[in-house]
C-alpha cells in the first residue's frame, strides 16, 4: 500500500505547480492535468510576472531536485571535517554549507536551463514537459541562451572566495553536467553522467576545507599512508554518490519512459524497463557496502556506521520495496524520489555528522 496523503505535494515539487490541480489528491493511476496555470507558492508568490518563465527554468517551483543535488555537498563537507585534522571550527562549516546552499541554486539553474535549450522539441512531445517555459514558447532559444551564460557568469563569480582549486572541480563537474543533455541521444547511461558530476561535491568540498585526498592541481601531496586511506574513503564515497544519483535519476526518469522510447530519448528507464528493480536493488547494495568500506577505511565510530551504513540501507530497501513494482505509474516515482532523496541524504550527512562530533569531543581532551 503506497502511501498517498502527501502524494500531490511531492508529485508538485517534482513536476512543478503547472501541472497539477489543487484541492486534488491524485492517485497514483491517474494522470496531472496538462494546462497550465501561473505557479503562485513559494517564491513565486512574490516573483514579478515576468521573471516567472526564468524561474520555472531554473526549476525553482522543484525543490526536490535542488535537494537531490544539495546533499552531495552538505555529505561532502561533513566528510571532509571528519577526514580532518584539526577539525573545522563550527562557525567555517556554517559559513560552506550557507554558501553552497546558494551556489547549489545557479549551477543547477544553468544545467536545467541548457538542458531546456537542447531538449525543447522533444519536451514537446513528453506530457509532463511540454509547458515548460521554451517548449510553450514563454522563453525565445536565444533568451534562454544568454539566460544560461549569465548563470554560468554568476556561479564563476560567486566560486572566487574559496580556494583556487575548487574550481578546477567546480569547472569540470558543470563541463560534465552540460554535456549530461547530449547523452540522451547517444547512450543509454545518460544517469550515469550525470552521477560523475553530482559525485564530484566530494573533492569540491574538501578542496573548500583544504582536506582532499584527491587534489586535480598537485597530487605529488600523496604517498602516506594516512593520505592512502583517506583517499581510498573519498573514492568509495564519490563512487556511492554516482551510485546514489544513478538510482533516483532512473527511478525519475520512469515517468517519461514511455513517451521518451516513442520520441527517441534514451536513458536507463527505457533500456531497463521491467527489469529496473532489480538493477537498481544491486547498485543500492554496491553503495551501502561502499559507504561502510570508507568507514573501515578512516577507523570511524558506531556513529557513522549506524547512520551512514545502516539508515541508508534501510531507507533504500524501502524506496525499492514500495515503489510501483513496474515503475510505470508515474505519481509513485514522483513521491519516492521525494522522501527517498531525504531519508538517504539526511541519514548520510547525520552519520558524518555525528562522526564529527565525536571526533572534536575526543580530541578536546
Amino acid at each position: 500500500m503506497y502511501p498517498t496523503l502527501k502524494a500531490s505535494t511531492c508529485i508538485q515539487e517534482v513536476m512543478g505547480p503547472n501541472l497539477v490541480q489543487s484541492n486534488t489528491t491524485p492517485e497514483y493511476h491517474s494522470l496531472p492535468s496538462l494546462k497550465y496555470t501561473t505557479p503562485k507558492t513559494r517564491v513565486f508568490a512574490i516573483t514579478p510576472q515576468s521573471w516567472i518563465p526564468y524561474a520555472e527554468l531554473m526549476r525553482l517551483d522543484r525543490p526536490a531536485g535542488y535537494w537531490a543535488f544539495y546533499w552531495h555537498f552538505a555529505i561532502g563537507l561533513a566528510l571532509a571535517a571528519s577526514m580532518s585534522s584539526p577539525i573545522p571550527s563550527p562557525l567555517t562549516l556554517i559559513s560552506l554549507f550557507l554558501f553552497f546552499a546558494v551556489w547549489v541554486i545557479v549551477l543547477p539553474g544553468a544545467v536545467c536551463s541548457w538542458n531546456d535549450i537542447l531538449d525543447q522539441n522533444f519536451d514537446r512531445k513528453v506530457s509532463r514537459a511540454r509547458n515548460r517555459p521554451i517548449p510553450r514558447g514563454a522563453v525565445s532559444t536565444v533568451q534562454g541562451h544568454l539566460f544560461t551564460l549569465a548563470q554560468i557568469a554568476l556561479g564563476t563569480v560567486t566560486l572566487l572566495p574559496l580556494p583556487r582549486r575548487c574550481m578546477y572541480h567546480a569547472a569540470l563537474m558543470t563541463a560534465i553536467l552540460l554535456v549530461y543533455p547530449l547523452g540522451k541521444r547517444v547512450t543509454d547511461f545518460p544517469q550515469v553522467i550525470l552521477g560523475i558530476a553530482f559525485g564530484m561535491p566530494i573533492f569540491l568540498c574538501g578542496e573548500a576545507l583544504d582536506s582532499n585526498p584527491l587534489p586535480l592541481s598537485d597530487l605529488y601531496r600523496l604517498g602516506t599512508e594516512t593520505d592512502d586511506l583517506r583517499l581510498v574513503a573519498a573514492l568509495c564515497f564519490y563512487i556511492a554518490s554516482v551510485l546514489w544519483t544513478v538510482i533516483f535519476d532512473t527511478i525519475y526518469a520512469h515517468q517519461d519512459a514511455k513517451d521518451d522510447a516513442k520520441v527517441g530519448v534514451r536513458s536507463l528507464a527505457v533500456r531497463l524497463g521491467d527489469r529496473t528493480k532489480q538493477a537498481l536493488s544491486v547498485l543500492a547494495a554496491t553503495q551501502v557496502m561502499l559507504l561502510f568500506a570508507a568507514g573501515v577505511a578512516c577507523n570511524f565510530s558506531a556513529i557513522y556506521f549506524a547512520g551512514s551504513c545502516v539508515g541508508p540501507a534501510i531507507s533504500l530497501a524501502a524506496l525499492l520495496w514500495f515503489i510501483d513494482l513496474d515503475l510505470r505509474h508515474s505519481a509513485s516515482c514522483a513521491w519516492w524520489f521525494c522522501p527517498g532523496s531525504h531519508l538517504v541524504g539526511a541519514s548520510i550527512f547525520a552519520g558524518l555528522l555525528g562522526e564529527c562530533c565525536v571526533n572534536s569531543w575526543s580530541r578536546s581532551f
